[in-house]
């Protein structure tokens, strides 16, 4: 099987790569949308196009010739659905055997209590949810048209590489400035080991169960917001965390919500400029480096929301028609993380040697 891996410089993308390749499970052909982004896939002798899934030309020829396609790639809004029926169409037209899509358990809309896949989609207001909600449409209808399609919606995907959240989780820990967030931090964190997802894309390219249907990924265990910072911070080795007031953390929030805005809005229409200027300014370099710090360690207001939340994410569907089983713990997952952070010296600190 000739398998297109699209987004492959990212995160998930670049573990579905390494993980076909070191398998065995088939000929990899993976897409980026910028060579630096191919250092970590480099390290592997697979083949490696530039795509951008927005331009058409590039998808034909990557597309070109494949079995099957793992759609890693997303972006805004645009990218999730323009990109994705780019994608789609070309498949259909290649006559590409299955084409596994991610989308996410965004497209839920934030319910809480059991969410299993009979419930429907629920538009937000978020950019990314609701785009991903459109996106999924788009999977369905190219369904209709032929196209053996699967869509996968996983949890909190963390594993070595997680920018997101291992490496801003673990900064925010060792600033000294986080903690356990009482009643706030006491929803359902869904994490999932980002070897478990990959191991569900292999059985949803391979499974003739899993053709036209939609499946939650999660892990196997499922533990609160407060007990995920206690065990990530255990595993760095930091001292043990403070409990933090409730008001305190609304307060900060919602004080840090100008500098947030306006963050936003300056490197929207300013962020070359503020690059040069942090360059040549060491004043101005301190300033910004203040501010980050400040926005990065302090929960956001959709932060503090999703902290709260007690969803549950059944897998109950994947278990029967996919044979998915999830198999590292959350001690374990978080073990390797570390390592991975370690390795890479992304930080210095007694706590992690």
């Amino acid at each position: 099987m000739k398998i297109l891996v699209t987004g492959a410089g990212g995160f998930i993308g670049g573990w579905v790569v390494e993980s076909l390749y070191l398998t065995g499970f088939g000929q990899v052909r993976a897409t980026v949308r910028r060579w630096p982004s191919a250092a970590r896939i480099a390290r592997f002798p697979v083949e490696i196009v530039l795509c951008d899934i927005l331009n058409h030309t590039q998808i034909e020829r990557a597309v070109d010739g494949v079995d099957a396609v793992v759609h890693c790639a997303y972006g805004p809004r645009e990218v999730n659905i323009e990109g994705t029926e780019n994608l789609l169409k070309a498949s259909l037209r290649t006559g590409v055997r299955r084409f596994v899509h991610l989308s996410t358990i965004d497209v839920y809309g934030g319910r809480e209590g059991n969410v299993d896949e009979t419930l429907p989609f629920k538009y937000t207001g978020s950019e990314y949810g609701d785009s991903k909600i459109d996106a999924e449409k788009l999977c369905w209808k190219y369904s209709g048209k032929g196209l053996s399609l699967v869509v996968l919606r996983p949890t909190v995907v963390y594993g070595p590489h997680c920018k997101l959240w291992i490496t801003k989780f673990a900064e925010r820990l060792q600033s000294g400035n986080w903690g356990v967030l009482k009643d706030l931090g006491e929803g359902l964190c869904n994490l999932v080991y980002v070897r478990d997802l990959v191991n569900a894309i292999s059985l949803s390219l391979d499974s003739r169960n899993a053709a036209g249907q939609a499946f939650n990924i999660n892990g196997s265990e499922v533990i609160t917001w407060n007990e995920y910072f206690r065990r990530l911070n255990g595993a760095l080795g930091l001292p043990a965390l403070q409990e933090i007031d409730p008001f305190k953390s609304k307060l900060s929030s919602t004080m840090m919500m100008p500098l947030r805005l306006a963050a936003r809005h300056l490197l929207k229409h300013y962020g070359d400029s503020l690059r040069k200027l942090s360059r040549r300014s060491d004043l101005a370099k301190q300033l910004i480096g203040r501010s980050e710090k400040s926005l990065k360690n302090t929960p956001s207001f959709s932060e503090l929301s999703m902290f709260k939340r007690r969803p549950s994410y059944s897998i109950s569907k994947a278990k029967a028609l996919l044979g998915y089983e999830p198999s590292v713990s959350v001690d374990t997952g978080l073990e390797l993380s570390i390592r991975w952070l370690k390795h890479e010296t992304l930080f210095s600190c007694d706590g992690l040697g």
